[in-house]
């Protein structure tokens, strides 16, 4: 009994700080879920529950998970298809209109919850046979735009906001108290919520200190060029700068 102690402690800890890195956001019929999961580039699995008229709740990935695949360049063939279906019935969960889903009757339960995100992250492995090795992760491209631009910078920058604190990808050290954050996303929904989200970010540090500067840096490369659409962009306004877009940075991080 004693053995197994430490083991048991180890497990808490792990779930205590697992549970610490989920990240909810209301929405009008329910909520955002962002995971601390990750796909094969670095890019959050994020979910959406949603309280449907005849009272069942639904947990989908907004069509997240295909359109990873799709955005990376893979081509969704029938045999694509096919494959992601088998993973999602093992999973017991469907694949319905391009999404991963589970509806309930009743309230959701963490083992549906956890089928979900063990399904995304599974069907998003699925690029590992095609995907390019030269691509490149959007924080990565947006950091060697920094580097070349000259500016001094600093990564995973915390700064204190009105009402909680909030941590951007990059601090520009440049004088003008610049927080950049790249935003990346795989379909036209996701897009929306990360904007809302950093809007909400954005506004919140900015309430505390006036002096800051928070752009968003949006991945619209490839594929990714009819995901942020004005829709999806709109809570950002100005605040917003497309990737193709990018040299009006340059002024931005001169020293």
């Amino acid at each position: 009994m004693n053995a197994t102690t430490p083991c048991d402690a180890v497990v808490h800890n792990y779930l205590n700080i697992l549970s610490a890195d989920f990240a909810v956001t209301p929405s009008e019929n329910g909520c955002y879920v962002l995971t601390p999961f990750l796909r094969p580039d670095g890019e959050s699995v994020e979910l959406e529950i949603v309280s449907l008229p005849n009272g069942a709740t639904r947990l989908g990935d907004m069509g997240d998970t295909l359109g990873y695949l799709y955005t990376n360049g893979l081509t969704l063939t029938k045999s694509v298809l096919d494959k992601a279906r088998r993973i999602a019935r093992r999973h017991r969960v469907a694949l319905r209109q391009s999404s991963l889903l589970i509806e309930s009757e009743s309230a959701l339960t963490g083992d549906e919850v956890h089928r979900l995100i063990q399904a995304s992250i599974e069907v998003s492995n699925l690029i590992q046979g095609r995907r390019s090795a030269g691509r490149v992760i959007f924080d990565t491209e947006v950091e060697s735009f920094v580097i070349q631009s000259g500016a001094v910078y600093d990564v995973d920058f915390r700064v204190a906001g009105q009402l909680e604190p909030h941590t951007y990808k990059f601090h520009i050290n440049s004088g003008r108290n610049m927080l950049l954050q790249p935003i990346t996303a795989a379909t036209e929904a996701t897009a929306h919520s990360w904007a809302e989200r950093w809007a909400y970010r954005f506004g919140d540090t900015v309430a505390n200190t006036a002096g800051w500067q928070p752009v968003a840096v949006l991945d619209d490369r490839g594929n990714r060029q009819a995901i942020w659409t004005p829709h999806a962009r709109a809570p950002l306004g100005n605040q917003a700068i497309l990737w193709a877009d990018r040299e009006l940075l340059t002024g931005m991080l001169a020293h």
